[in-house]
């Protein structure tokens, strides 16, 4: 059977997803498909470029908020805070020129568009276009225009994209949320923070509400944590709760799928 796994958006809480990643490979699950949206299209897409986790680990635990900001001057009459190029920058150096038709695994990144309202699914094309597309936060990053399309974060429409798992041809699909036990925040400081809080509250409802949640569904709470905080103190308590969580699956994951 071709194991699919969902990674869903939650900005920083993503980085929980390399725990999930490392902890299957250690328990030798197999990882035949990659659906991802915003953080989670950003992690299952560098791993299905073919970059190891142990490389993965390294390399997005040291991302913070310089690879981030780079702020829009003119935001006033623009349509994002930040410009993302760095972000691309970071990506690009990461994973080069590779196309989603050329990654290890089969993957897929969930975006959406503004001006149809319609979800967008990458499912071939240049890798980088499609992760700095899902996380485009709104108000946070500039959305990226490709031929009619303003693509913005996938989490607008399916921030836990299963169905797009199977259609991929995954039989077992392992999904991960790491937005719907988000920590309500007590204050918020700027537009960042607040634009951060709403978009995890929004997808976290909408996530609640989805009747397809895959056959092995893991919820992961990261208790004092926010997902405006990239740094790499925080990204290691990410990894470890992403690890936390799915080595208590792993007995029900061997079980659906026949290992020992």
């Amino acid at each position: 059977m071709k194991v699919g796994l969902v990674l869903s958006g939650g900005a920083a809480y993503g980085f929980a997803h390399i725990g999930v990643i490392k902890t299957l490979l250690k328990h030798n699950i197999p990882i035949d498909v990659i659906a991802g949206t915003s953080m989670g299209a950003l992690v299952g897409g560098v791993y299905a470029a073919g970059v190891s986790v142990e490389e993965m680990e390294k390399t997005l635990q040291g991302f913070s908020r310089k690879h981030i900001v780079d702020f829009n001057p003119f935001v006033l009459t623009d349509t994002g805070l930040l410009y993302g190029k760095k972000v691309s920058n970071f990506l690009r150096k990461l994973v080069g020129d590779k196309k989603i038709e050329d990654c290890d695994k089969k993957y897929c990144a969930i975006a959406s568009d503004l001006y149809s309202g319609k979800k967008y699914v990458f499912k071939k094309g240049d890798l980088v276009t499609a992760i700095r597309a899902s996380i485009s936060i709104p108000v946070v990053f500039k959305p990226v225009k490709i031929d009619k399309m303003c693509l913005i974060d996938g989490g607008a429409h399916d921030n836990l994209p299963v169905k797009d798992a199977r259609k991929l041809g995954a039989d077992v699909v392992i999904s991960i949320d790491v937005c719907s036990a988000y920590q309500k925040p007590t204050h918020v400081k700027n537009a960042v923070e607040v634009a951060f809080s709403a978009v995890n509250m929004m997808v976290a409802n909408l996530v609640n509400e989805k009747e397809d949640k895959g056959d092995i569904y893991i919820k992961i709470n990261q208790p004092g944590m926010t997902p405006d905080k990239f740094s790499e103190e925080y990204a290691r308590k990410s990894v470890a709760y992403g690890e936390k969580y799915t080595k208590r699956f792993i007995p029900k994951i061997k079980e659906v799928l026949g290992l020992k």
